[in-house]
């Protein structure tokens, strides 16, 4: 009776097959192709697919049901990351548990770490809560870099949305006008919303809440909240 596959042994067979389907494909990074992008999660798959419009296929790796700290990792995400000219990642060691694995063995040189394909949103953004003193994962899921859930704050959606323009850009040089005006276009009917949002807001101006993970400084600097205590008794 034949051995079942292990997992590791599975997730090494699916990432020789996903280098083969990469080698063999022939329209990767042609100047008339789509720009293929995986997100680590749907957050900025928004953002990517905002500025990319038609000329981008998009993919999050993590659901949005799903803690972005914690992803089960799949060998159906090595042939997709293998495919990939453009990862776009949260940064700030959020992924740190599953996605590092994930883009090693997806064989997929432009999106390793430092490569061209890389893309680390967290360097476009605002971070907050940036460590004084030494840290340790023995205190739980720390933030040892800064507090990696910048995203909920609406200028730094923006922020990293001019990152993506300029990224694809160069990727694509001959469609920079198409994403420069998608762009343009995002920033006019955010900033709309944002008023909205900041009018809805302004009866809560510094209210004290209880969040229950430390997700939300960006979101309560923005719109004035006070945040006083956690309700996970430890990350």
């Amino acid at each position: 009776m034949p051995r079942l596959l292990t997992k590791t042994r599975f997730i090494t067979i699916a990432a020789s097959v996903a280098l083969v389907f990469a080698l063999l494909d022939p329209f990767m990074g042609s100047a008339d192709s789509k720009i293929r992008i995986m997100t680590a999660t749907t957050d900025l798959a928004s953002l990517a697919q905002e500025i990319g419009g038609d000329k981008v296929d998009v993919e999050a790796v993590a659901r949005g049901y799903q803690d972005p700290h914690f992803v089960d990792p799949k060998p159906s995400f090595l042939l997709k990351l293998s495919k990939a000219e453009l990862l776009i990642v949260v940064g700030l060691e959020l992924e740190i548990g599953w996605l590092p694995p994930l883009i090693t063995q997806s064989s997929n040189p432009r999106i390793q770490v430092g490569a061209p394909g890389y893309f680390d949103a967290s360097r476009f953004a605002r971070i907050l809560e940036l460590p004084t003193g030494q840290v340790t994962r023995a205190e739980g899921d720390v933030h040892p870099l800064g507090n990696p859930h910048y995203w909920l704050d609406p200028d730094n959606g923006l922020r990293i949305a001019k990152g993506i323009q300029n990224k694809i850009s160069e990727m694509r040089p001959n469609d920079a006008a198409y994403f420069a005006e998608r762009y343009d276009a995002f920033e006019q009917r955010l900033k709309q919303s944002d008023q909205q949002w900041q009018a809805q807001m302004k009866p809560y101006a510094g209210r004290k809440v209880v969040t229950y993970h430390r997700s939300w400084p960006n979101f309560a600097e923005h719109f004035g909240l006070n945040v006083v205590g956690y309700v996970e008794p430890r990350p």
